[in-house]
């Protein structure tokens, strides 16, 4: 199982945060699995006492239609296992932002940042799904990632970030939480453009936002909109918000983790 937050902790650690995301990884099949029997009328809703004898054969029954006319779940092949490592790999690894932000006691400063909107920040990676998809190693946040940039947004369309004075390749924003209207989440990224890894990591103030095995979905409406979306409309000389990422993310397989729509990250 996923870890628990403990009481008066308003966050997980960067090794609990990890290790939930390998739980939600190999989790997420019996969830969606669960779905698809739930799909079936007769299981989307309390069933009657009366008819508790035949369930297991009800069950069996549903469970075989599945078999026969769904397609699988999972289909391993080497990009997945490959996938599967690199998730292994990453969850030894530290939050090097959230250690750097911690002892330069950054977390809560004001007066090191400088505004800035979305188009000055000339120098940020361009990002394919691709490029999104390897870092957040699952679909789901990219789902968000629409509904989480219009949040944001202020008067105008405007996109607003703050950029650490001290090192222009760290930016700050805040992004509103969609459970609690009362509540915005601060994240930080780091960046270098000059590298063929270009997002060197991230932090955000949500529960799971010190994990590196993958990220928030914060973070992913971030790198999403600086990184892919924003330039889809510069042709127009507009900043739009589009759906077209979002379906590309939804013609994903769903072998792909979508585990965190079963395990909320706030």
């Amino acid at each position: 199982m996923p870890f628990y937050l403990q009481k008066g902790c308003k966050q997980h650690s960067t090794e609990e945060a990890n290790l939930s995301r390998l739980v939600t990884k190999v989790r997420w099949v019996v969830e969606s699995v669960n779905g698809r029997i739930k799909q079936w009328k007769l299981f989307d809703k309390v069933v009657p006492n009366t008819l508790i004898p035949s369930i297991g054969d009800f069950v069996r029954i549903i469970c075989a239609l599945i078999n026969r006319f769904k397609e699988p779940l999972v289909k391993t092949d080497a990009t997945s296992e490959a996938h599967c490592r690199a998730m292994l790999a990453k969850s030894k690894e530290p939050n090097t932002v959230k250690a750097f932000l911690e002892s330069n006691n950054l977390l809560n400063k004001r007066t090191v940042y400088q505004k800035l909107e979305a188009e000055d920040l000339m120098d940020f990676p361009k990002l394919s799904m691709d490029d999104l998809r390897n870092i957040t190693m699952g679909v789901y946040q990219l789902k968000q990632a629409p509904s989480y940039t219009k949040e944001h947004c202020v008067e105008d369309g405007l996109y607003e970030l703050l950029v650490f004075s001290e090192n222009p390749n760290l930016f700050k924003l805040k992004i509103q939480s969609r459970h609690c209207n009362s509540r915005a989440h601060s994240l930080w990224i780091e960046y270098d453009s000059l590298s063929d890894d270009p997002i060197k990591g991230w932090y955000c103030t949500c529960k799971v936002g010190s994990r590196v095995v993958g990220c928030c979905a914060h973070i992913a409406s971030a790198l999403w909109f600086l990184g892919y979306e924003r330039f889809q409309g510069k042709s127009s000389g507009a900043v739009t918000i589009s759906t077209k990422s979002l379906a590309d993310a939804a013609d994903i397989p769903t072998t792909d983790s979508d585990t965190d729509e079963e395990y909320p990250e706030e």
